[in-house]
Order: structure tokens, then C-alpha cells, then sequence
């Protein structure tokens, strides 16, 4: 809607808990809307919100919306948003009859029937009690009559946080739910501002949901990985026996002379036999090594992969969708899904000695650290045998870092590695220029050469 020029929004949350209405700045964009949504932007679509009233000692909003035709004729619908906890609704009415609802209720259903084409009829008359809130709080009979009249609607409320989370606007000061509330006057930006905390939360909600399946589906192809190796060292164990197939099939050709012409034509077939099993034996070693060397490189990349997907932050959980699916088969060859993102600063830390270190803390941000911010002759650093972030020391004057130097950014790569939790971790460095990503690898898997070891106890950052 607009407001004297200005792009306003109602929104309303008929389903939370509570449920609200609220009026925000800018358009809002639903993610999905549903059909009386729809339904509703078309039977409204050129009318003005002339009119909002509420029902007396109810949760019911009544927003009045009017049109004239060119030709003078005035049209009115009325919306009624049901605030009830868990059983809320919105309702268009036109001349007491309804339009469209955002829940039908039939009489088998409920007390009352909310259909198109039925009369509208408005939810039951909650008792009249006072709020549990208001009676915990030892209100004096004085305070609550104060509350009867319009004046009240004009003074600031009592406004209660916890760890900078909305909690509780209220009339009344409510002791049990803290010493010192703020006094604040808008109460639709306390309701937006209590919205966006609820769909924050929603939202975060959602994404430990897309890393738990993620985490599992990341498991779930390491165990067969893992499976697929066992039963080829039961292989391996089997091709490691075909010498002794040779030399049971040459002791049976050595003692021939022994035997006589029957019994030698079935040692003969027997030998026959021993050699062709071990021909096939030595035929399938080189496949049997390519096929090792594989599953070694995968279990490798879905043990840094699972490393990744526990540390990463939500935004990026999608480079570690995308790494497995380039290691599916059926969808390697699919068109790439997008990889723009928005790139954040690196982690950056400022040495004592004047170095500056930079952390990776996703896989590609750590190809990005890697391959396009650091120089040549820049140290790289990367916790030994273990999943880890790529850490850079680069020096502005490009002269030898000092030993402290080396020592912070070697315990930034244990702190930053599945070995954070150990007292001492092995950490190689070597010069960039020194490192190579590894071919059909997710990003981050490298080789490197002409490293160095250290041995540090990891670094605990503040990041």
C-alpha cells in the first residue's frame, strides 16, 4: 500500500504465536503465497484502507477497504483478522456475507461455518478474565481501572528484554519479568520488531534443519565409501595370496615323473586351473590399486566435507551441496549450479611482527585465500593429515617473517582444523607457489611440496 507517497505494509501473522498484525516500512515479499492470498490481492486490488476498528474485549481486527467506479458507485469489503491463539483467521466479508476465508470451517467441523456465500459470523466471546501476566503481577485495582480510558493509550509501555530478545510490551509495569523494563511508545514497532525475531528464528531453525540433513547424507556416502574399501581389501587380501597359486601349480608340474599316465592327466588339469586363477589374479591388481587410490581421494574429500559442514556458517552450507554433487556421477555433467555469493572480508589477523594472517573458513574461501589473494612467495599453512582451513601469512614488505609469526599463524591452522581440540597439533607451511589444487577434487583439496612441520597448540581465536 501506499501512505502519502511512502510504500507501507501490513503483514499479518495469523498463525504465530502470539498472533499479529503489523505495519512495516517498504513492500513486503512473501515466500510463498498461498491461495486466499491471491484471492485476496484480487478482490482488493484498486481499493483504499478507509476504516480499522477492533471488536470490543476481543482479538478481532476489522479493516474497512472502499472504492468508487468512475461512474460514482461505491463498493466495501470488510477483512476480519481473527486473532485467536491456534485458531486464527482472516475472513473477507461483503454485506455481512463471506467472501473468501483463509480456513473454511464447515458445521461438522466447527461451532460456527465459515464458507463463501454463508453469513459471517464472528468467533465466541472469550471469558472475561484478567491475563495471567496482570495477575502474577499484584496490579492494584486503582492501576487496572486507570487502564478503562482512552488517556492510556498515550503513555509509553513497559517494554522487557532478555539478551537484547523481546520479551513482553505491556500497559503495566510486570515485576516477575524483570527489574528495569524501557519505556517505549510505538507499539507496532515493538510488533515488527517481535516479528522479525520470530522469523529469524524460524529461519535459523530451517538452516540447522538443511545442515542436519546435509551431515547425514554426508555420512551416509562415508559409510559406503568405507563399506566399498573394506570389501576390497578383502579383495587385496585375496590377489596377495596368487603366489601361492603359482607355486602349488609348478610343485604339481615338478612332481609328474611320480605319478602314473591317469593321475597325471588330473594333475595336469588341476595345475591348468591354479595358473589360470592366477593370471586373472595378477590381471586385476592395477584396476584393484586405481580403484583403492579412488576411494582413498574420496574418503578423504567427504571426511573434509563433513569437517565443513559442521564449521561453515548457514550461507555457505551450499558450497558443500554443490561439492557433492559434483562427486555424483549423475549429476557431474549437470550445468553447474550458481556460485555467485555474496563474498565476505576474511578473517584477518595482525601479527606482533607486522605479518597479516588470513583464514579460510569455508572451502571456498579457502581457494579464493589460496590461489587468488595470496602471492607466490606468501607462506601457506594446513593442520597435517587432518580437515583444516587454508591459512595465508603474507608480509606487505614481502621480507622473512619472524618465528612468532610463523608460531600465531601455525596455531590459527590447528584452532581452525578437526584437530582444534588437542594440546599439539602438526602443522605443515610451505610457499604458496608450492601448492596445486588436486584434479576432479571438491574445492580446497590440494598437494603441496617442500614443507616444513611444526608442532603447535592451537590458537584460540575471537572469531
Amino acid at each position: 500500500m501506499r501512505n502519502r507517497g511512502a510504500q507501507i505494509a501490513l503483514a499479518f501473522d495469523l498463525f504465530g504465536s502470539p498472533p499479529v498484525v503489523t505495519v512495516e516500512r517498504g513492500e513486503l515479499v512473501a515466500a510463498d503465497a498461498p491461495g486466499f492470498a491471491r484471492s485476496l490481492a484480487r478482490v482488493l486490488r484498486g481499493f483504499s484502507l478507509t476504516a480499522v476498528n477492533a471488536r470490543a474485549h476481543d482479538r478481532v481486527v476489522i479493516l474497512t477497504f472502499r472504492t468508487r467506479s468512475r461512474f460514482g458507485v461505491d463498493d466495501e469489503v470488510d477483512l476480519y483478522l481473527e486473532l485467536v491463539p491456534r485458531f486464527g483467521n482472516a475472513v473477507l466479508v461483503k454485506n455481512g456475507v463471506v467472501i473468501d476465508a483463509c480456513k473454511e470451517f464447515t458445521a461438522a467441523q466447527s461451532a460456527r461455518v465459515t464458507q463463501p456465500g454463508r453469513a459471517y459470523e464472528p468467533p465466541p466471546l472469550p471469558p472475561a478474565r484478567l491475563p495471567r501476566l496482570v495477575e502474577e503481577s499484584g496490579a492494584s485495582q486503582g492501576a487496572l481501572a486507570a487502564l478503562e480510558g482512552d488517556a492510556v493509550l498515550h503513555d509509553p509501555l513497559y517494554v522487557y528484554r532478555r539478551a537484547g530478545t523481546l520479551v513482553q510490551a505491556h500497559l503495566l509495569p510486570l515485576p516477575q519479568l524483570g527489574p528495569r523494563p524501557t519505556r517505549e511508545i510505538s507499539l507496532l514497532d515493538l510488533l515488527a520488531e517481535d516479528r522479525a525475531q520470530r522469523a529469524q528464528g524460524a529461519a535459523a531453525a530451517g538452516a540447522q534443519d538443511r545442515r542436519r540433513a546435509l551431515i547425514r547424507r554426508v555420512e551416509t556416502q562415508l559409510h559406503h565409501v568405507c563399506e566399498t574399501g573394506s570389501a576390497l581389501r578383502s579383495q587385496a587380501a585375496q590377489i596377495e595370496e596368487r603366489e601361492t597359486l603359482r607355486r602349488e601349480g609348478e610343485g604339481i608340474y615338478a612332481s609328474l615323473h611320480e605319478l602314473d599316465a591317469a593321475a597325471q592327466t588330473d594333475a595336469k588339469d588341476r595345475a591348468a586351473k591354479l595358473f589360470t586363477r592366477y593370471r586373472k589374479l595378477a590381471a586385476a591388481l592395477p584396476h584393484l590399486e586405481r580403484r583403492r587410490r579412488s576411494l582413498a581421494l574420496q574418503q578423504e574429500t567427504l571426511e573434509t566435507l563433513l569437517w565443513e559442514a559442521q564449521r561453515i556458517r548457514d550461507a555457505d552450507l551450499v558450497e558443500i551441496v554443490q561439492a557433492l554433487d559434483a562427486l555424483d556421477r549423475r549429476t557431474r555433467r549437470a550445468p553447474a549450479a550458481a556460485r555467485t555469493r555474496r563474498r565476505r572480508t576474511p578473517l584477518e589477523i595482525r601479527a606482533e611482527g607486522g605479518s597479516r594472517i588470513l583464514v579460510g573458513r569455508s572451502p571456498l574461501e579457502n581457494v579464493e585465500l589460496t590461489f587468488r589473494t595470496a602471492r607466490p612467495h606468501d607462506l601457506w599453512f594446513h593442520a597435517r593429515g587432518v580437515p583444516g582451513a587454508h591459512v595465508i601469512l603474507a608480509r606487505d614488505d614481502r621480507s622473512a617473517p619472524p618465528e612468532r609469526d610463523v608460531v600465531l599463524a601455525a596455531s590459527l591452522a590447528a584452532a581452525h582444523s578437526k584437530a582444534r581440540d588437542s594440546a599439539r597439533v602438526d602443522v605443515d607451511y610451505t610457499l604458496r607457489k608450492h601448492v596445486r589444487k588436486r584434479p576432479d577434487a571438491p574445492p580446497g583439496l590440494v598437494f603441496y611440496t617442500g614443507a616444513k612441520t611444526i608442532s603447535v597448540a592451537p590458537q584460540r581465536d575471537k572469531s
